[in-house]
């Protein structure tokens, strides 16, 4: 025999410390009446009966004995059932490589994902667990199991020294996943029920890892990455052979390599699945709000099997219990009970008696699921209200866990993440909103804060669309037509600062192309002066030319020169003539040149 609210019976104790402080207080009451009356002081009570108020407080006693034991549920004669186990399929990529060695979250990126993979585990739950890791390749850890303890085992061995190709290779990781999950998938129908957790610093992003975050969306698989690090960065410590530090991990050049979290890729490969980075440190990996991510995954029948159940006897220490307050009720002494009714009472105590019955027998699961989310919203409103936004929203994603098809809830996600200026996340909220509900009002709100939001993240364009899809849902919304007028006003402004830095930018480049011009006509000016310049001084060398004793060059003489030669010649033929026709007549020769 076993009790399923093994609580109740602590209280079973305290019966005889109850009965034993009643039989002190009869006494003091009976000794106090014998001083007033007398030895004989019980004749002078009326309907007094010692031996019947005793009966009737120990079925009192015996009434709450049984009841206790009926709230903590007995149960005996186990048998055979098939349990069917329902939940999703999660893939952990670990980024194994040097980078995770950087100390710059406490005590490095490793053992800080390793830690917050292992509060993760612990929180998990109907979900089939498997580990990849990868540096400059990719391999499977653990494939997909329930046993959460074995997966502990083996990401507590992760490390840079499992992988001698070095790298982060996050498209290999994703293929690797990928294929680890289709392998879990056979036999099941559609469904989005599978993600891949990646964790990683994001650094060194190597191969096509978009093709492949296609791929795992095309496949209905849920990439969430997990940044690791300091955008800031840190240095990567290395080991000599004996283990001790030597110093920081250096490049080629021989410079100390630093090593930073790239959030933004993160960002990139998140924004394909339709999502948002995670970050540790920011919001854990046991948080309310990854969870949550999960949640929507939905669930799939997992594995089945044969569990041993007990049967539920609660019935009859109940039926006891009945039995013993309806006894005592009947049991009054004569005189006692003629100005009231006395069927009141013991339809109050029956009432009473199934109220506490019906909260012990149930399996918690409305007070598990239903009250606690009414809780976390009306917390959230207050908080939110308050302008604690933060707080809010932790509130508003924990109801969100318990009931994640709660449009309510998911719109009241999505506003808070809005107030904390995360738009995309809250532009996500909103979408999935609109297809979680038909309600008209919701709609109209939903697409409201979906213009709201793209006009405050500076889409204007955008912003008008969603804003008049709310108009034709609902065009009472004062305030949806108020931030249309604001959007139109915006878009049209943007256009014409467009059209003004268009305008700016062809006028520069007129200028640009004048000033060219100029410079070059200004350029030619000075080659044409400069040209002017030699030819003038090759005028004003030409006589210092002339004067110098030197032969002139038949090939260079001019034509004013060659005249001048040829009249000299005619000149001294002339005179030589004269001087042989003189000399023939027997005279001397004038000009003294000899024949």
């Amino acid at each position: 025999m076993k009790f399923a609210q093994e609580i109740w019976l602590w209280l079973v104790p305290l019966l005889p410390v109850l009965w034993l402080l009643l039989r002190s207080a009869d006494r003091k009451a009976a000794g106090r009446m014998r001083i007033l009356l007398g030895e004989h002081a019980g004749r002078h009570v009326e309907g007094a009966n010692p031996r019947l108020r005793s009966w009737r407080r120990f079925l009192w006693f015996a009434g709450l004995f049984w009841l206790l034991l009926a709230l903590a549920r007995p149960q005996w004669g186990a048998s055979e059932v098939t349990v069917t186990q329902r939940g999703s399929d999660i893939v952990v990529a670990l980024d194994i490589s040097n980078s995770m060695l950087a100390k710059d979250v406490p005590p490095n990126r490793m053992e800080r994902a390793k830690t917050e993979l292992g509060s993760f585990l612990g929180r998990l739950e109907d979900s089939r667990i498997g580990l990849v890791f990868f540096a400059g390749a990719a391999f499977v850890q653990c494939p997909l199991t329930l046993d959460y303890g074995t997966a502990e085992i083996f990401l507590k061995m992760a490390g840079p020294d499992m992988m001698s190709e070095q790298g982060t290779a996050i498209a290999s990781a994703l293929k690797t996943g990928r294929e680890l999950l289709a392998k879990g998938r056979e036999g099941a129908g559609g469904g989005t029920f599978q993600a891949i957790l990646l964790v990683t610093d994001g650094e060194d992003l190597e191969g096509d890892w978009e093709k492949e975050a296609e791929a795992c969306q095309k496949d209905g698989i849920r990439v969430i990455p997990v940044g690791v690090g300091e955008e800031s960065g840190g240095l990567i410590p290395t080991q000599d052979t004996r283990g001790r530090a030597a110093g920081f991990m250096k490049d080629e050049d021989g410079k100390v390599v630093m090593t930073r979290l790239d959030m933004a890729s993160l960002g990139k490969l998140a924004l394909i699945g339709g999502g948002s980075p995670f970050r540790l440190g920011v919001d854990g990996l046991a948080g309310d709000r990854l969870f949550a991510e999960l949640k929507r995954l939905g669930r799939r029948d997992l594995e089945e099997r044969r569990v041993s159940a007990y049967q539920e006897r609660f019935i009859l220490p109940l039926i006891l219990s009945l039995l013993c307050f309806a006894v005592r009720m009947l049991l009054r002494p004569r005189g006692m009970g003629t100005s009231r009714s006395p069927g009141r009472p013991g339809i109050r105590m029956l009432v009473a008696l199934g109220l506490l019955l019906g909260l012990a027998a149930t399996d918690g699961a409305v007070a598990g699921s239903i009250l606690p989310v009414k809780d976390d919203l009306v917390r959230g409103r207050e908080k939110y209200l308050a302008g604690e936004f933060d707080e809010a929203l932790r509130d508003f994603e924990s109801a969100l866990v318990q009931d994640p098809e709660d449009p309510m809830v998911t719109l009241a996600v999505g506003e808070t993440l809005f107030r904390l200026e995360r738009y995309e996340e809250a532009l996500a909220e909103f979408e999935r909103t609109l297809s979680l509900t038909d309600d008209k009002e919701l709609k109209a709100e939903a697409l409201y804060n979906s213009g709201t939001t793209l006009l405050a993240a500076g889409d204007p364009g955008k912003a008008a669309e969603k804003l008049l899809d709310s108009l034709a849902v609902d065009d009472s919304q004062g305030d949806a037509l108020y931030n249309l007028e604001v959007a139109l006003r915006r878009l049209q402004e943007q256009q014409q600062q467009e059209e003004q830095e268009e305008q700016e930018q062809d006028d520069q480049e007129k200028d640009q192309q004048d000033q060219e011009q100029k410079d070059q006509e200004q350029q030619e000016q000075k080659d044409q002066e400069k040209q002017e310049q030699q030819e003038q001084q090759e005028q004003s060398d030409q006589p210092e030319n002339q004067q110098e004793p030197t032969e002139p060059d038949p090939e260079e003489l001019t034509q004013e020169q060659a005249l001048q030669i040829l009249k000299a010649l005619d000149r001294d033929e002339e005179e030589l003539k004269r001087s042989v026709q003189k000399r023939l007549k027997g005279g001397k020769p004038k000009s003294g040149k000899k024949w």
